[in-house]
């Protein structure tokens, strides 16, 4: 089989989908009890740590997919495209996969057992590291930011159809809002804005057959001239 652009780009379209379904249906699963997604309570509801674990699954797949769905919309966003998807992804590889893994691996197991359970901190916070929560902080405000301003690019670009950045955008806008945490709702509010808008893009790779968007100055220069 021979390993084509068209076929990469197909193959990242399928992955950002699945990733968005295995994302959603993590997040509606995620326990929370008493507005608390994070205490031990929540950390030994029935659906943990396999909840978590979905998310954790999803989020790699995730980031595997997004380099192929940012090669396919490249040359319509230019650099702030650029620099917003560099900003976007970085942030997720340190926000949501620490996260993810201390949560399904490190949180759960100190909450399972009584004689440790003291250690994982009441105010949801997820780990008793100062470090851990300054780096979730900053980049989790980097991830917030860099979704917007994508969406925003990707709004004002004929890259995709216009309501997908608006909805990004409007994504990361919703995550900055202090929303009370709820059992589905925080779920939505979190996953709803990381994938619908890029598994929108996956969808419309597919249509397309993996074929490349083309840049406006290359669909200028094939244009037949005026005679």
């Amino acid at each position: 089989m021979t390993i084509t652009p068209a076929f990469l780009y197909r193959l990242s379209a399928g992955a950002v989908v699945a990733a968005f379904v295995l994302n959603l249906t993590g997040g509606l699963l995620h326990p929370v009890v008493d507005g608390n997604s994070h205490s031990v309570d929540s950390l030994t509801a029935w659906s943990s740590p396999w909840a978590q674990l979905i998310l954790l699954v999803g989020t790699v797949v995730q980031l595997a997919a997004l380099p192929g769905i940012y090669a396919w919309i490249a040359p319509r966003v230019g650099v702030g495209g650029l620099v917003a998807f560099v900003t976007l992804y970085a942030s997720l590889m340190l926000t949501a996969l620490p996260h993810l893994a201390v949560e399904a691996f490190v949180s759960y197991e100190l909450a399972s057992d009584p004689g440790t359970a003291h250690l994982v901190p009441a105010d949801g916070s997820l780990f008793p590291s100062t470090t851990f929560t300054a780096i979730q902080t900053m980049f989790g405000l980097a991830y917030m930011l860099s979704l917007i301003v994508l969406g925003v690019v990707l709004a004002r670009s004929s890259a995709v159809p216009r309501w997908i950045g608006i909805v990004m955008a409007i994504g990361g806008l919703i995550c900055v809002v202090p929303w009370p945490e709820a059992p589905g709702v925080t779920g939505l509010v979190i996953e709803l804005p990381r994938g619908l808008a890029f598994a929108a893009i996956g969808v419309l790779i597919l249509r397309a057959g993996g074929e490349h968007v083309r840049s406006a100055a290359a669909e200028r220069s094939a244009r037949p001239l005026p005679v």
